[in-house]
């Protein structure tokens, strides 16, 4: 068995708790994101797992294996938004993804052990894509959960 599935809907639950009216996805997009979205579960890209576990024993008796894993997750701001000289603000965009991270790592301050489904869950690394394009700028924070638990034998 492995921890998982719980932990990926309790980290769903828990960025709709940081985020109530932002658009939070289990996984990866849809047709219909909107300027502000969360995606837990979600790489953002087709050549990288979305969650990479690792098991290991860590005793020498039957104690059951440590699961190790990254949770690959989303935060993303896109505007329309201009700057006093019509040039796109890529400023608010920033902000607001930084915002919407801090929510998330906030809550996850709160709930380390995702209602006890894991041991710990922390965020370890996250890399920043900001982009303008057609319908303004837009800023990406993928960062990583990475997760300690011990599955039920």
């Amino acid at each position: 068995m492995s921890t998982i599935p719980a932990a990926l809907n309790a980290l769903v639950a828990l960025a709709e708790r940081a985020w109530p009216d932002v658009q939070v996805l289990d996984g990866g997009p849809t047709n219909h994101v909107q300027r502000d979205v969360i995606e837990i579960g979600y790489s953002g890209s087709p050549n990288e797992p979305d969650v990479r576990s690792t098991l290991t024993r860590e005793q020498l008796d039957m104690q059951p294996d440590l699961e190790r894993y990254d949770v690959m997750c989303l935060v993303s701001a896109w505007r329309g938004d201009t700057r006093r000289d019509g040039r796109p603000d890529a400023r608010t965009t920033r902000e607001r993804a930084f915002e919407l991270l801090a929510g998330i790592r906030s809550e996850l301050g709160k709930d380390s052990r995702l209602g006890d489904t894991v041991m710990m869950a922390r965020m370890s690394t996250l890399d920043m894509i900001a982009d303008q394009t057609s319908d303004g700028p837009v800023c990406t924070i993928r960062f990583v959960v990475h997760i300690d638990a011990f599955p039920d034998a």
